[in-house]
């Protein structure tokens, strides 16, 4: 039989192919604008399967236990917050450079300076960058969560995690919406929805990390890929039965107990999968869009390149009106156009700003020869 190689130290490099498919997913979900059964599917799993990669590799890596939780705040904090700052900051005034070349006038370039500005305080985040912040919650969550010790407190966060989910994403936002005039709820509900996306994050944290438990008892890889090829594919039929999922409006679709599901099946299924297929096939994309799946997440679209590259699609060729193969095959062709531009825009943030990229060289040590600095801190976003 063959079985799995026992090392948890070496880079895996099917967990940062399957956040290059999730990565993809996100920015093909952005692409098209039909409602349709590949949209469906993608949003199932599309935002969970970072969490569950994230809780996997928290399992199998132990490396948390070494931290305090204050030093393991920190270091998310570093990896994740600062690079939300940066990247809000650069849109902000890209879009005030925009608005002069434009000749917006003042009051209205004032107010948009004033949303955004509140967008990113209240951790709402503008465009994909909600996830940045989303996540660094989740793993707050989880650290304390897990420095409790307490098998009883786990699984009361786990359930108490998911009331919580439910209970604002059902009742909680359209009551303030029903209550509220539209300017009202953007200021009282942009924080809620910061805080409650965290939440719904740590739940998926810790059912990835409860995953590698479990799967790591199967040590058979052919075994793995049978039970990884069943979920992906029961994700892709089970999908179409939960409508109306956004994690992003905190909108988990008309069957919860199928959100959680889905999320689950799509994301340990893409997991085995590629963990299987990675003895065969390079998968050079789905790696190198993993590693970079920050990068990705916070320019593809705050930065007009999605829009820009949608219009100049439709202006050149084509865009259907209709779902359908040819539909799909021209948002697949825009999505190439827009990951070779974004191909470009990582080179250029991995080279002359990697802070945004969570990475930092320490301090010069007293003594050394040059100045010579040890290696960038890796940041959460370049980890798998």
């Amino acid at each position: 039989m063959s079985e799995l190689p026992n090392s948890s130290k070496e880079r895996k490099k099917y967990l940062d192919a399957a956040k290059g498919w999730g990565i993809t997913m996100v920015v093909f979900g952005h692409i098209t604008s039909l409602g349709n059964p590949i949209d469906l599917w993608f949003a199932a799993y599309k935002i969970p399967i970072f969490f569950i990669v994230s809780g996997y590799l928290l399992c199998m890596r132990q490396s948390f236990r070494k931290m305090s939780a204050s030093q393991y705040i920190w270091k998310h904090f570093k990896s994740l917050m600062i690079p939300y700052f940066g990247y809000s900051a650069i849109v902000m005034l890209y879009n005030m450079l925009v608005c002069l070349m434009k000749g917006t006038g003042r009051a209205q370039m004032y107010s948009k300076f004033v949303y955004q500005a509140y967008t990113t305080l209240s951790l709402r985040g503008i465009s994909a960058l909600w996830f940045l912040p989303a996540l660094f919650f989740a793993q707050v969550i989880f650290i304390l969560v897990m420095k409790a010790k307490s098998n009883l407190v786990r699984i009361a966060s786990g359930i108490l995690s998911v009331v919580i989910t439910v209970y604002t994403s059902d009742t909680l936002l359209p009551m303030l919406k029903a209550m509220l005039t539209e300017r009202q709820y953007k200021i009282v509900s942009f924080p809620i929805l910061a805080v409650s996306k965290g939440i719904l994050g740590f739940w998926f944290i810790g059912a990835g990390y409860l995953c590698f438990m479990l799967f790591s008892k199967i040590k058979e890889r052919n075994l793995r890929f049978v039970i990884g090829a069943v979920m992906f594919v029961a994700t892709i039929f089970l999908s179409q039965r939960n409508l109306h999922v956004d994690i992003n409006l905190l909108r988990i679709g008309d069957s919860h107990l199928m959100f959680y599901i889905n999320g689950i099946l799509g994301s340990m299924g893409t997991i085995l999968v590629l963990e299987y297929l990675e003895k065969w096939w390079k998968m050079t994309y789905l790696e190198f869009a993993g590693k970079n799946s920050l990068i990705i997440m916070a320019t593809h679209g705050t930065l007009g390149f999605k829009v820009l590259v949608i219009k100049g699609w439709k202006a050149i060729y084509t865009l259907s009106e209709t779902a359908g193969p040819r539909y799909y095959l021209e948002c697949t062709g825009i999505l190439a156009e827009l990951m070779l531009i974004e191909c470009g825009v990582v080179s250029i943030i991995n080279q002359y700003f990697p802070w945004l990229t969570g990475k930092f060289k320490k301090k010069t040590k007293r003594g050394s020869i040059h100045g010579e600095t040890e290696k960038p801190f890796e940041g959460r976003a370049g980890q798998s």
